[in-house]
């Protein structure tokens, strides 16, 4: 990618901690790489969740104050590093080859 496509994505970004590239995937900003770790998968599980919904039938929208309180609990910073340490025990259990970012050979 070069900085012109760079300054776009970023343009595009603004504020905001995440954006949806078209046909490229996600970009995610965080605080900590557990913040964005965290947002990455709630991301995914949100794409795959919007998938199920549409194929089940017609999607009914959010009661703004109740997503926004499912929001605000997601984007806390202690679930942040829970969820971060459940991923990373899960990728662990998954490939045991793999210590602290250093593959045994």
């Amino acid at each position: 990618m070069g900085i012109e496509e760079g300054e776009i994505i970023a343009g595009a970004l603004g504020d905001k901690r995440a954006i949806i590239l078209a046909h490229h995937g996600q970009l995610v900003t965080g605080a900590t790489v557990e913040e964005a770790c965290n947002l990455a998968m709630l991301i995914e599980r949100a794409a795959r969740l919007q998938l199920v919904a549409m194929a089940a039938g017609t999607i009914q929208p959010l009661d703004p104050e109740l997503a926004r309180e499912a929001h605000d609990w997601t984007s806390t910073d202690r679930r942040s590093k829970a969820n971060f340490a459940y991923y990373a025990r899960r990728a662990l259990r998954n490939h045991p080859d793999c210590v602290a970012g250093q593959v045994r050979t």
